[in-house]
């Protein structure tokens, strides 16, 4: 039994470490780099992915009434799409969430035992602004739906 808890842990740690040595820039300096090009977005959509063998940021943000999408290179933190949508007034709510995506993660990683942030986006659900947050908890993904203007968690959900 002790054998097996020392693999997981090599195993664990492995992921963690390789995934980590894989994307030189980390989240808030991406971040910063997609608010410099739009200083009075809301992030709406975060997620470190792999396209075209190398690992980007995939951010989406709200600009007035304008959606923004970024891939950020996560190795040299250069931008390597950048593309926009007029979304007219029809989702106005989505520019004022009362929870900010900072503080949905928080809540996420909080209700999480030793999880790592994965993925946030802020959507319309049967109507209710909400945050749904993926957090990875070793070989499970946990999912949080919070609601974006109390940050009440709507659900949470356990991936195997």
């Amino acid at each position: 039994m002790k054998k097996l808890l020392i693999i997981g842990v090599i195993v664990l740690g492995s992921v963690g470490f390789s995934t980590s040595v894989l994307a030189a820039i980390n989240e808030q300096q991406a971040k910063d780099i997609v608010l410099k090009e739009a200083p009075n977005a809301q992030i709406t959509k975060f997620k470190l992915d792999k396209e075209h063998g190398k690992m980007v940021y995939e951010v989406e943000v709200m600009d007035g009434n304008v959606e923004k999408e970024f891939n950020i290179d996560a190795e040299t933190g250069a931008i390597l799409k950048m593309e926009q949508e007029n979304k007219g007034n029809k989702n106005n709510s989505v520019n004022n969430p009362k929870i900010s995506y900072d503080k949905a993660k928080e809540i996420a990683l909080k209700q999480s035992k030793n999880g790592k942030f994965k993925e946030i986006e802020l959507k319309h659900k049967n109507g209710v602004l909400v945050y749904e947050v993926e957090v990875a908890e070793g070989f499970m993904d946990r999912e949080f739906l919070i609601d974006a203007n109390t940050g009440e968690i709507l659900r949470d959900k356990k991936d195997f």
